[in-house]
């Protein structure tokens, strides 16, 4: 069974959204890799993405706000004909090194969602 493993935001102010996320809601950093800070309630953690180097990295304009869903999964390559035969609008595609997932699928609607085999430390 997969399980829920985070969730991104994409923002300008990446200080301000993680200060309102740690103050108002007593999220805690945890560590991560690249350019995102990471928040956990100790179950799910909420990634806070700079839009600039996300955007230098994806090639294109990103929109703030939402931006992907992660699932911890047991078998990525198990996943992938599933994912064809349920109309995932993307194939399973590796991620770049600097990430903290190593694959991304889209689902029917678009809807990015990360796709890893490993935990994440919470």
């Amino acid at each position: 069974m997969a399980r829920i493993r985070h969730i991104a935001i994409l923002t300008d102010d990446k200080e301000k959204l993680v200060e309102y996320y740690t103050s108002v809601f007593g999220l805690k950093i945890v560590k991560g890799v690249g350019t995102a800070t990471y928040l956990s309630d100790g179950h799910v953690n909420l990634a806070i993405i700079p839009k600039g180097p996300e955007e230098q990295v994806e090639g294109h304009a990103l929109e703030s706000g939402l931006n992907h869903i992660g699932f911890e999964v047991d078998d990525v390559q198990a996943l992938k004909p599933m994912s064809d035969r349920m109309g995932g609008a993307d194939d399973v595609r590796k991620r770049p090194p600097n990430r903290e997932s190593e694959y991304r699928v889209q689902d029917p609607d678009g809807n990015l969602i990360d796709l890893s085999q490993h935990g994440w430390p919470v």
